[in-house]
């Protein structure tokens, strides 16, 4: 059924109409996942040859949360058709942020009382 179930946390996300089962990425993939798209964003100051390896490992570690083999084919060949953005991939990361709890209301306190002199 799964190719490397390590036990981690797993969400549901959907990738172009297809219900995909991914894991939770692991610390140091999130690490390299923010140093690689730090590069990847660097136009002046980073050569094309190590942008190029950037966007190739950022793709890597995005498509080894998907946990089923067929998933992981289905998003290779969406991307080799030219029909996957990155931006398609963010659930993979954003599927595991918690939700944030809802915002007390604010209690406002009536003014004191004026005091007669």
């Amino acid at each position: 059924m799964t190719a490397d179930d390590s036990g981690r946390d797993t969400r549901v996300i959907d990738i172009k109409g297809r219900q995909i089962v991914v894991r939770q990425l692991k610390d140091i993939q999130i690490m390299m996942l923010t140093r690689e798209a730090q590069i990847l964003s660097r136009e002046d100051s980073v050569d094309l040859q190590r942008r190029l390896l950037a966007a190739t490992r950022l793709v890597d570690i995005l498509e080894s949360a998907i946990v089923q083999t067929v998933d992981r084919q289905y998003v290779t060949d969406l991307s080799i058709k030219g029909e996957l953005e990155l931006s398609d991939l963010t659930g993979l990361v954003t599927a595991f942020v918690p939700e944030p709890e809802p915002a007390k209301p604010v209690v406002r306190r009536g003014r004191p009382p004026k005091t007669r002199v």
